[in-house]
């Protein structure tokens, strides 16, 4: 929540400041709970708000010679994320439960559609749907989804002629294209799709990703290390970000707990050993 303000004090983590900041009443259907996220996502946000604030302040400190305290709410982060939501409620007032919304996977800023997730042939080894997302952008790539579906008709039909009668008539046009995807491979109605110039993309859990995903094994996003913890190699996902001069790779695990305490504080803090024995006979490391 911030370091000042009456709740500076209160206790929060991703999933709270996720409630508190509005992202979790805009996550899920209609007329149903708030969905929540499930997972500290805000807390990987709250690293990257970190780092950057960091280099601000790193900035301002070579520039001027003086530091700077940094006050991160990730409340106030989360905000950030919630986008045109806010604008929609700033400028015409509209609230985020609605008949209507929130929309699901269905696209309202701006209004799309095709736009959405669909059921695919086969399940996960653990009996899960396999689904497929496909998205429309333009009235081209509609075209071609319809030539790919081998349904040039529905170009014609005024219900889905246009991008606007298209979002009047979702609901029909997902039930169509879902009997298309629905006897097909996902990822082969990938391939077809992004042929044809089609935003699509398989809906992976984790086993694709790590296992089978060609794309990610291509740029090595899932390094293995050993790992004494986990009895053994380890694959690890590496930082998401290609510099071309000072590119990041994983060389190391992560320590475990204690691990680097003489380095830190012998070696960079220049701590006395009788220093160092006597943090540790306190407790405090």
């Amino acid at each position: 929540f911030g370091h000042t303000g009456d709740w500076k004090t209160y206790r929060s983590y991703g999933p709270t400041a996720a409630a508190q900041s509005g992202l979790s009443l805009a996550s899920g259907l209609p007329g149903k709970p708030p969905a929540g996220w499930g997972f500290s996502y805000l807390d990987v946000m709250g690293g990257w708000m970190g780092g950057l604030s960091l280099i601000q302040g790193l900035l301002q400190a070579k520039k001027t010679g003086e530091g700077c305290h940094i006050d991160y709410s990730v409340t106030e982060g989360a905000m950030s994320m919630l986008g045109t939501y806010m604008l929609d409620y700033q400028v015409n007032g509209r609230r985020t439960r609605r008949p209507d919304f929130p929309p699901g996977n269905r696209a309202v800023f701006p209004a799309l559609a095709p736009h959405n997730t669909y059921r695919c042939a086969g399940r996960d080894r653990n009996g899960q749907d396999w689904w497929i997302f496909i998205a429309c952008e333009t009235q081209v790539q509609f075209e071609a989804l319809c030539s790919v579906m081998e349904q040039p008709g529905l170009v014609l039909d005024t219900k889905f002629a246009t991008n606007e009668a298209r979002v009047t008539n979702q609901a029909e046009l997902d039930q169509i294209i879902s009997n298309w995807t629905r006897p097909r491979r996902r990822y082969d109605i990938m391939r077809k799709c992004q042929a044809a110039g089609i935003v699509a993309a398989v809906v992976q859990n984790a086993e694709d990703r790590v296992e089978y995903d060609p794309q990610l094994q291509h740029r090595e996003v899932f390094p293995v290390i050993e790992n004494p913890e986990v009895g053994g190699a380890f694959s690890y996902e590496r930082y998401p970000v290609r510099l071309s001069r000072t590119p990041a790779t994983v060389q190391s695990r992560a320590p475990v707990l204690a691990e680097h305490n003489q380095y830190v504080f012998g070696e960079l803090l220049q701590m006395s050993e009788a220093e160092i024995n006597s943090l540790r006979e306190r407790g405090v490391i």
